[in-house]
């Protein structure tokens, strides 16, 4: 692997560990039932994350095409979509109240469907190897482009959220 190319993975998965990181203290506070502190760490989430899910959605998921049927790829996004939606739940959350039961049970599955999509995308590392090294220099340029540009999660997905079938 080059240097470059040894970039893109190191950033992708340090991306991956400030979500996986997020959405278990997202988990932890919203099992706590604490309204609050599930506000702010969904805003916190939010924020950090959105350049990423920017790049995967307009850059890593088309190049991966060759290598991920159709469905996979409707999934991945469908699941993004359902991220910003639950955040933006979370963010709509009086924090001064206590969160029904059936919301709380609602939102925490939510969270806990996240984190199995961050694990799943963890196995799409693979295939950065197959991946050719311009299209990995491309792709590194691309996400630090989206870096720059730091939109959020909500900001970038929210219009994407799927519709019940």
């Amino acid at each position: 692997m080059t240097p470059i190319n040894h970039g893109l993975f190191d950033a992708f998965r340090a991306d991956h560990a400030v979500l996986g990181r997020g959405l278990h203290a997202l988990r932890t506070t919203l099992a706590a039932g604490d309204a609050a502190g599930a506000k702010a760490t969904a805003r916190d989430v939010d924020k950090a994350v959105g350049a990423h899910i920017a790049f995967e959605e307009e850059n890593f998921y088309p190049a991966l095409a060759a290598f991920l049927s159709q469905e996979e790829v409707e999934a991945m996004y469908a699941e993004h979509a359902e991220g910003a939606q639950i955040l933006g739940r979370i963010d709509a959350l009086d924090p001064d109240e206590t969160i029904p039961a059936a919301e709380l049970e609602a939102l925490i599955a939510g969270v806990e469907r996240m984190e199995y999509h961050v694990s799943e995308c963890g196995q799409l590392f693979g295939a950065l190897g197959g991946l050719d090294e311009a299209v990995m220099d491309s792709l590194l340029s691309d996400l630090e482009r989206w870096r720059q540009r730091a939109p959020s999660w909500s900001s970038y997905a929210r219009d994407q959220v799927p519709t019940a079938e």
